[in-house]
């Protein structure tokens, strides 16, 4: 039982008992349920995937990140060859990421051009989810406008 806090706190909110509390209550939870490894493995499923839809969309330039914070950059189709390197596309970026969203797949924007998609599911993610993601995205990546 905690009596008092001895020490100032320049927070309102953090390090109170309550507050302690409930961060102990996920960390006891993500530990239980280990979803430090099902974000590893649900992460390499996805990334994997990913690296497969680009492989057939050239305009997909880059698959990157860890466990299951990825990103997809997309840039101009036909712009790899040119001096600099390809020519970031942020329509075609909004173009796939209204595509997943009729699907019910909510991406990120961003990237320094608005040209890459941010995906970030949570760490308790299925592996029915990922799979739905997976062909979700894969519709997506054939509707955007070449």
């Amino acid at each position: 039982m905690l009596d008092s806090v001895p020490a100032n706190s320049i927070s309102t909110f953090g390090g109170n008992p309550l507050s302690c509390a409930g961060a102990l209550a996920n960390l006891e939870y993500l530990i239980a349920h280990d979803l430090q490894g099902n974000a590893q493995r649900q992460g390499y499923v996805l990334k994997d995937a990913l690296q497969r839809i680009a492989d057939t969309h050239p305009y997909i330039v880059e698959v990157r990140g860890r466990g299951l914070m990825l990103a997809i950059e997309l840039c101009a189709p036909g712009t790899g060859d040119r001096p600099g390197g390809p020519e970031p596309w942020p329509a075609g970026a909004t173009e796939f990421m209204e595509a997943t969203r009729r699907r019910g797949l909510l991406l990120g924007k961003g990237g320094l051009y608005g040209n890459v998609l941010r995906i970030a599911p949570p760490l308790s993610v299925t592996e029915t989810e990922i799979a739905e993601a997976i062909e979700i995205m894969k519709a997506a990546a054939v509707e955007v406008t070449t």
